[in-house]
């Protein structure tokens, strides 16, 4: 008889769910993923492209900014990134739990930060596509993990968009401008954010938001859930994600502080145009990460700030900046919470044979 050793970093509660096969997905035939992916690659492309041309043509005052910043601006940027991804992991950690589950604080860093790699393929569903299976293999069945991610991401827009408020007044400045490069591409948060919230905060309500997981367990023949979702658990979910969306405006602040003196206004003209950015990238869902999204709300929040010391050109170079050091937090957490996945499987294998008598 063999005896098995339950996970430690994973334990379910609640509903049986039982032949958990994993979530439908319609095959595509070969010429429609063909298509598929010559238009991804065809807009990376283009975005990439843009880019490259707005940084070419800002260049002198791009390199002026990079060369400009401290590097102790840069290191605790890196920190602050890190410390939102936690934060955010913690998110997820508690629409977990009310969803009738629990999961281990070093479980949910490794299914999160490994998982969020997926983003940098274009397509954004890739990322919470890798956090499901990730879920899975840690004990946690798909259809939990699934709606843990659904209900984590959507109270986080509801942070976001919260905190956005705060950059509200520049953005619809930079919006005004007829002549402003990214005037445009701000109309269209703006508008996006305008049509959000409302939907965000009706969603955010536990029994609204019951009913749109039952309705989804339903869809995929899945057990319905025993409790209704609770306000303490939606608080939690909200509260945490609001810290890393703070915690990455203050990553945000930190690399313009190292060019102008911002203040507490700059400080929260960041976490709040962040946010924005970062939700509004979302929907930018054939560009990996929402690149290009992202930095023209940046740029149209910071331009003021650094009249003097560059202007649209010097926020250019810290939008870039912040990209690359939120590419090299990514890693580095994904790596770390790799590596520990890694130490508590050598620390389980003397267990786990000592625990299986032979025969």
């Amino acid at each position: 008889m063999v005896q098995t050793v339950p996970r430690k970093d994973v334990v379910t509660s609640g509903a049986p769910e039982p032949g958990d096969d994993g979530l439908p997905a319609a095959p595509a035939g070969p010429l429609k993923r063909w298509l598929s992916l010559g238009v991804r690659v065809a807009v990376v492309v283009a975005i990439a492209a843009g880019m490259v041309w707005s940084v070419v043509d800002q260049w002198p005052q791009v390199r002026s900014t990079w060369l400009g910043l401290a590097w102790q601006s840069v290191v605790l940027s890196v920190l602050a990134a890190l410390a939102g991804m936690v934060a955010n992991t913690m998110a997820w950690r508690a629409a977990v739990r009310d969803l009738e589950h629990r999961v281990s604080v070093p479980a949910a860093l490794r299914i999160c930060l490994v998982g969020q790699l997926g983003k940098y393929i274009p397509g954004s569903v890739w990322a919470y596509v890798l956090q499901v299976e990730l879920s899975r293999r840690a004990g946690l069945p798909r259809a939990r993990a699934f709606l843990a991610t659904l209900v984590s991401v959507g109270l986080g827009v509801t942070a976001a968009l919260g905190l956005g408020l705060l950059s509200l007044p520049a953005l619809r400045e930079a919006a005004g401008g007829g002549d402003s490069t990214y005037a445009d591409s701000v109309r269209v948060a703006l508008w996006i954010v305008a049509a959000l919230f409302p939907v965000a905060l009706v969603c955010a309500v536990p029994r609204v938001l019951t009913a749109l997981v039952q309705l989804a367990l339903k869809v995929l023949r899945r057990p319905p859930l025993t409790h209704r979702l609770t306000w303490p658990g939606v608080s939690r979910v909200v509260g945490w994600s609001a810290l890393g969306y703070t915690l990455f405006g203050v990553h945000l602040w930190l690399l313009a502080n190292a060019q102008a003196t911002p203040g507490v206004e700059g400080l929260l003209r960041s976490v709040g145009s962040f946010a924005i950015a970062m939700t509004v990238g979302m929907f930018a869902f054939l560009s990996p990460s929402g690149l290009g999204v992202r930095e023209a709300v940046l740029v149209a929040a910071l331009a003021p700030f650094l009249d003097g010391t560059g202007g649209v050109g010097a926020a250019m170079g810290i939008a870039l900046a912040s990209r690359l050091i939120f590419t090299i937090a990514d890693v580095l957490a994904a790596g770390l919470a790799a590596l520990s996945g890694v130490r508590q499987l050598r620390r389980d294998a003397p267990t786990e044979t000592s625990a299986t008598p032979a025969g």
